[in-house]
């Protein structure tokens, strides 16, 4: 399943979501679309890459887990 949510704007309000979005994840309290995403405590792998083709850029953050086996 993938839920996501899109936004347009300047360089600030992209800081300003990554602001918010990290005191959601401190809080457990990040919401996609209005469902609550729980990321574990640990067994995490996150990244931060950037690509660019041809003069279109994109940057990425990410976070994979695998559910435990208590889910």
């Amino acid at each position: 399943m993938r839920i996501e949510e899109e936004f347009v704007g300047n360089r600030q309000q992209f800081a300003e979501l990554l602001r918010r979005t990290a005191e959601q994840l401190e809080d457990d309290q990040l919401h996609i679309r209005g469902r609550q995403v729980q990321l574990p405590d640990a067994g995490m792998e996150y990244k931060i890459s950037h690509k660019t083709d041809g003069g279109k850029n994109k940057l990425t953050l990410s976070i994979e887990w695998l559910d435990s086996e208590e889910d």
